[in-house]
């Protein structure tokens, strides 16, 4: 005789009339992994970054959509399965992404970067700072080396102590990241001048055009900039990203929009929610594998914002300071190509404002032998510095004559 279909009373009654070490057993299970999960996720939270985090925190996201389903009945014990198959095939994604990318790992001595209001993040209290940078796959050693911070919270430079002042602004590139003190750009300039000027370096890795501008509208640097003679910004096309909060890392920084042509200041890029979302999938290995190559970088109105900026910055480098700022400018044709727009256009445009632009492209065969980038890195290398400052130490004589 067939089993007629228990009713939902019936099956109450079954497991109520389990014994109560049964269900006292599966009630602290229950609790047991709730706490679990609580630890890892609290873990999650306070340990540093790292390629690995996406990772961790889908699988996370799959253990407590799965718990919830143990625990819970009916249509949302069936969406909370569907949630966890969802977070499961995204998390093998994740995994297979990380895998075939086997992305470098960075590793900083704790509080060589810390929050600093007005610009968002900066060097933190004077000392040496060892960086390391490891391939990811094989684990060897691509550089090894320590960033000295001075008195003043900037990276060190070698010149003049007082005097005419060639203050350096911009990211990693101009901050020297992966080469030691003595071969950053602004130490490279100030050995191709003799000493003879007072040289700052302002940069900072992750720092785009938004906070130079910033720098100077709040004028933080002005006790350093007691006799400014020029200002000097490295930057390339993608940096466009930065100053579009585009880029997840720069949530802390300033953040500006077009308001009639001229940007302005509208508080933190941490304060746009789009942009506190974005993260979630731009941070990933399969974001960068699958989707970054086609979907990612700036578009044209990015690129708009990038350029007003640093003629805003550099009409305020003039009627505030006196000085005229020359940008370095790293042509990268097939990123402003995605943009729509061309290199020629760009400088152009920042000519037109003001600012003294120059090529800062260097040709390979005219270093024969030599790195210009660092092996598995692709920041400067010292080579790529002192060849760009003597294009610096060039553009000044000719300012000064």
């Amino acid at each position: 005789m067939p089993r007629l279909p228990q009713s939902s009373t019936d099956r109450a009654l079954d497991r109520h009339s389990l014994p109560r070490y049964v269900r006292s057993r599966g009630t602290i299970l229950k609790i047991i992994a709730l706490f679990a999960l609580v630890g890892a996720g609290v873990y999650l939270r306070g340990s540093p970054w790292s390629s690995w985090n996406r990772f961790q925190e889908l699988s996370l996201g799959v253990a407590v959509a799965v718990y919830v389903a143990a625990v819970v009945r009916g249509r949302l014990r069936d969406a909370f399965m569907v949630v966890a198959s969802v977070g499961l095939g995204l998390t093998v994604a994740e995994a297979y992404a990380l895998v075939v990318s086997a992305p470098a790992i960075e590793i900083n001595a704790p509080g060589y970067s810390v929050l600093r209001s007005i610009v968002g993040w900066g060097p933190g209290q004077p000392g040496v700072y060892r960086a390391r940078k490891l391939d990811g796959r094989s684990g060897s050693v691509i550089y090894d080396v320590g960033y000295t911070i001075d008195a003043d919270r900037n990276r060190q430079v070698i010149s003049a102590p007082m005097g005419p002042t060639v203050a350096f602004f911009g990211d990693s590139m101009t901050f020297g990241q992966g080469v030691p003190d003595t071969d950053t750009l602004p130490q490279a300039f100030a050995d191709a001048t003799g000493y003879r000027w007072h040289v700052l370096n302002i940069a900072f890795p992750g720092y785009g055009p938004q906070q130079f501008l910033r720098a100077l509208e709040t004028d933080i640097f002005r006790d350093l900039l007691t006799e400014p003679r020029l200002f000097v910004l490295l930057t390339a096309p993608w940096h466009a990203e930065r100053s579009s909060c585009l880029s997840d890392f720069a949530a802390d920084g300033p953040r500006y929009v077009l308001v009639d042509g001229m940007p302005r200041y509208e508080g933190t890029c941490r304060g746009n929610w789009p942009v506190r979302l974005r993260p979630l999938w731009t941070r990933t290995a399969m974001y960068s594998m699958f989707f970054e190559p086609v979907f990612g970088g700036a578009r044209s109105v990015d690129i708009d914002l990038f350029v007003s900026i640093l003629v805003r910055a550099g009409q305020l480098a003039r009627g505030k300071y006196g000085v005229p700022t020359l940008i370095l400018y790293w042509p990268d044709e097939a990123y402003t190509r995605r943009a729509g727009v061309t290199e020629a256009q760009i400088m152009g445009r920042l000519r037109e404002g003001g600012l003294v632009v120059i090529d800062a492209r260097l040709d390979p065969k005219d270093f024969p032998g030599q790195e210009l980038e660092i092996p598995g890195d692709g920041h400067p290398t010292g080579v790529a510095n002192r060849a760009r400052a003597l294009l610096v130490r060039d553009a000044l004589a000719g300012m000064t004559r």
